[in-house]
């Protein structure tokens, strides 16, 4: 069996940054064992499987190289842009994702940019675990839990800019599927910092992570009393998000590039 797949870059602040991810089109799923060896051999920090269920509706799902997770930002941003520019989606339309998190939705923002739009993840305080702190390298103004992630918040940007996790520490520490770091920033242009790290997911730090901006946007919005805020991921790489708050959802807008096209053979 042959399947489209794409190589994409989303949440880009230019050449050479955003996060890689797989998109691949499928006809039907596969078992979940075939879709996660499919995704360890893509190797990319997270790939998007999808096929169209009817008009304008799709089934997504996403796996990182070691397991699958519950959603993924900047591998839907991959896919919505792959659908539009593939011509398998016209430009006006708005689509329309079944996955484990609910409906979700994504559309073109403006020629350089798409849009795609998540529950917002509730953050409730927390103490500081030890482990996390040892793994972190860091003691954090304050914690928060979200769904699955730890969130950490300091109030200088330079702590957040030196940081040098202990992985193996974090990847040992069972609180939460990935720890987010973040600070209000004083950088032209931009509301909030951050750098993710998930080596429990196979992720020591991510380059761009559109599902952390979904538990980003409400805390800073909150904070700031904004509803549109420009987030910045200081990764290798960096990200640019694009986020704003309505209600209980969160859209999360950015460019991506597509680097390579082909086909998955099984």
């Amino acid at each position: 069996m042959k399947f489209p797949f794409y190589g994409v870059n989303a949440f880009c602040r230019g050449v050479d940054s955003g996060n890689p991810a797989g998109v691949c089109i499928l006809n039907d799923w596969l078992s979940t064992d075939d879709l996660q060896l499919m995704a360890n051999q893509i190797s990319m920090p997270e790939t998007a499987f999808l096929f169209p269920v009817s008009e304008g509706n799709w089934a997504i799902r996403w796996f990182s190289p070691i397991k699958e997770v519950d959603f993924c930002g900047h591998a839907t941003l991959a896919a919505v842009h792959v659908l539009f520019e593939e011509g398998l989606v016209m430009p006006e339309e708005c689509i329309r994702f079944s996955s484990h998190v609910g409906q979700i939705s994504g559309k073109t923002h403006t020629n350089e940019r798409y849009v795609v739009d998540f529950p917002a993840v509730k953050s409730s305080p927390s103490r500081p675990p030890p482990a996390l702190i040892e793994g972190i390298g860091a003691y954090p103004d304050q914690v928060f839990k979200g769904t699955s992630y730890a969130m950490c918040v300091f109030s200088d940007e330079e702590i957040i800019q030196e940081l040098q996790p202990d992985f193996r520490t974090l990847s040992n520490w069972s609180g939460a599927d990935g720890i987010i770091v973040t600070s209000e920033t004083v950088r032209s242009g931009y509301d909030f910092i951050s750098r993710f790290f998930a080596p429990r997911l196979g992720i020591d730090e991510d380059h761009a992570t559109g599902s952390a901006h979904c538990q980003l946007a409400p805390y800073w919005s909150n904070r700031l009393k904004k509803d549109s805020l420009i987030g910045l991921q200081l990764s290798p790489r960096e990200g640019e998000f694009y986020c704003d708050l309505k209600d209980d959802r969160v859209s999360l807008s950015g460019s991506v590039s597509v680097f390579l096209r082909g086909k998955y053979i099984i």
